[in-house]
């Protein structure tokens, strides 16, 4: 077996091509982003969406560009991509699209968008120079395996009704083809873990194997709560775990073995912002065939056809685990056993299991940071590093060791910027931002988005050599408006900052967020605030009451509240509130391992959920 060093050190030099080429693309960000349209424009061409732009075929410069091609939102764009997942072709590209990815769908209904190989490239285009300068920079990640939870966890598997694949099972999937086999030999964790049916036995999976990598020196996440759950996971079913790897078995709990998850279990299907069922939609909105949806299934004599429907899936996704784990090798790792057992004695410190890892990559800005603490509690002196931001529709900054923020991933797609302050303006190009300004993002691709909202607010922290890097602050979009409200996340997320650490000892609760909710008539809706706190009940009514009262601040709420559209803020006690979240974004669509924390949910239902009367 050929030792992780020489395949990390032939992993870097390979990527040292693309990491020149950027950082040279850094002193000219004008040209690269030129460099970047014309490629865009060459995807588009001989396409639908083309035929529908008068004088495409003529588009040279970002005036023109801009002149003629009209901004777009995810739900303008959504009727093409309805054609392309019923299998016509040439529709926002010529070149074809070779899957879905779902995106992350966190305030509400996941979408589907396509991919390219052109897409593709461009990702890489950014995460090479990125991969690269973590292997250069920081020389013992070259010295032993990492873990980087790309696939999400949980995910189902699922072809449209024109037989196009919806997401991807591999990590390395958006990697070039001649590097794949070579990450998936210095990933601790094998791709396939993400097919697994649930996120509790996907977990379980991963633990096993990131506890038999003892010389892993990387853990990459998205959400730092996700690390949290996942350490939480590793500390509850610990000794099951050390069994597993001192006999060579791996046996994962099923969820109705874990008590937090056997609540949710028990009931119907979540309901989505539209009223239907996850499944359902999944069934019907983009003609998506998946595992968790068997056609054709007939309930036997005296058995109703939704108990029917519930053991066909469970029957499916035995099949499903059982397939995965004869896929992966376990081999008996006594001494790894000794050394979970000892660490689960002493406080289960990350560096107590893996000696070499020296960082962790994970989502430090917005509302995350909330839950960095959380997540690095285990992880005691290890270099934390903050992700850059990655949607499913494109790359727009990776990180790098030595910027003020992450820069701009200015060789992938082409960018245009509107100004806050002045939305009317004719949006800035990356040569154009200010320090300090905060714009909202645009998005070209070759994967067939122009001029796409991403909906993403970042602000200029500075630049390296010419090109700016920026700093993810949240949603441009995030506002919830039930009666004329107008509650926009960024209000919320500052409230809450504002207020709650005096209340309860200098910090936030470990769980804190505001969701709106509808009581049955006659009582208005109202918002409630979501707290995981050992606090007296005088206290939680006292968050509340200040809460409200910042938020009445606002023209907007004060005046709902005063007509009596809208009901005053009540606060309602939670427990394991990270991991319950997690499992209703889930049933709502969203994957796993990508999925935000929030301040603000603007989907209802949260109190049914917390409280165990509805999953």
């Amino acid at each position: 077996m050929i030792p992780s060093s020489v395949l990390l050190g032939g992993l870097r030099a390979a990527l040292a091509p693309s990491a020149l080429r950027f950082r040279r693309a850094l002193h000219d960000p004008e040209a690269a982003q030129a460099e970047c349209l014309a490629r865009v424009l060459r995807a588009a061409s001989g396409s639908q969406q083309a035929a529908r732009i008068q004088g495409f075929d003529r588009l040279r410069t970002a005036r023109d560009f801009q002149g003629a091609v009209p901004m777009v939102t995810p739900d303008g764009v959504a009727p093409d991509v309805e054609r392309i997942a019923a299998g016509e072709a040439r529709v926002l590209t010529r070149e074809p699209v070779t899957r879905f990815e779902p995106s992350g769908g966190s305030s509400g209904a996941s979408k589907l968008v396509p991919v390219t190989q052109g897409l593709l490239d461009e990702f890489q285009r950014a995460l090479s120079p990125m991969l690269f300068e973590l292997l250069h920079q920081r020389p013992v990640l070259r010295t032993g395996p990492s873990y980087w939870s790309i696939s999400p966890m949980g995910r189902k598997q699922g072809r449209t009704a024109g037989g196009l694949p919806v997401g991807s099972v591999e990590d390395s999937a958006y990697f070039s083809r001649a590097l794949r086999p070579l990450l998936s030999h210095v990933f601790a964790v094998p791709g396939t873990v993400g097919a697994l049916p649930d996120v509790e036995r996907c977990r379980y999976v991963t633990l096993w194997h990131l506890v038999a990598s003892g010389d892993l020196t990387l853990l990459s996440v998205w959400n730092p709560s996700f690390l949290t759950l996942l350490m939480d996971a590793l500390e509850q079913h610990g000794e099951r775990l050390a069994e597993d790897l001192e006999r060579g078995t791996c046996r994962p709990p099923v969820p109705g073995e874990c008590r937090a998850e056997q609540a949710n279990l028990e009931q119907p299907p979540p309901l989505r912002e539209d009223g239907a069922a996850w499944a359902d939609v999944e069934r019907g909105a983009y003609g998506v065939r998946g595992p968790e949806s068997p056609t054709g299934t007939a309930a036997r004599p005296g058995v109703p056809l939704a108990q029917a429907r519930q053991q066909a899936i469970h029957l499916a996704d035995e099949d499903a685990v059982r397939a995965v784990l004869a896929s992966m090798r376990f081999t008996p790792q006594p001494e790894r056993a000794a050394a979970l057992r000892s660490a689960l004695r002493h406080g289960l410190q990350g560096r107590a299991l893996w000696p070499r890892l020296s960082l962790l990559s994970m989502w430090t800005d917005a509302q995350a940071a909330h839950a960095v603490p959380a997540a690095c509690r285990r992880f005691t002196g290890v270099e934390v590093q903050g992700k850059g931001l990655l949607a499913t529709e494109g790359v727009v900054t990776v990180p790098l060791l030595d910027a003020p923020a992450p820069v701009l991933a200015v060789r992938s797609h082409f960018f245009e910027f509107l100004d806050t302050e002045h939305p009317d303006a004719r949006p800035r190009l990356a040569h154009e931002l200010e320090r300090g300004h905060t714009y909202s993002v645009l998005l070209s691709t070759s994967g067939g988005l122009l001029r796409y909202r991403l909906g993403d607010l970042v602000r200029v922290e500075g630049f390296r050599h010419a090109t700016p890097c920026l700093r993810f602050l949240g949603r441009a979009d995030a506002v919830c408006d039930l009666v004329g409200e107008k509650l926009s996340a960024t209000r919320v997320a500052a409230v809450l900052d504002a207020t709650l650490p005096s209340l309860f000892g200098g910090a936030r609760p470990a769980f804190a967020m505001l969701a709106p909710e509808w009581p049955e008539a006659p009582e208005p809706p109202a918002y409630r605030l979501f707290l995981e706190t050992s606090a007296p009940d005088t206290c939680l009514a006292e968050a509340a009451a200040t809460v409200e009262r910042a938020l009445r601040e606002g023209h907007h709420y004060r005046y709902a509240r005063e007509l009596g559209q809208l009901g005053p803020v009540r606060a309602v006690r939670v427990s394991q509130g990270a991991r319950r979240y997690e499992s209703r974004c889930i049933a709502l669509g969203q994957r796993a391992g990508d999925i935000k924390p929030m301040d603000l949910h603007r989907q209802p239902g949260w109190s049914a959920h917390f409280s165990g009367a509805a999953a």
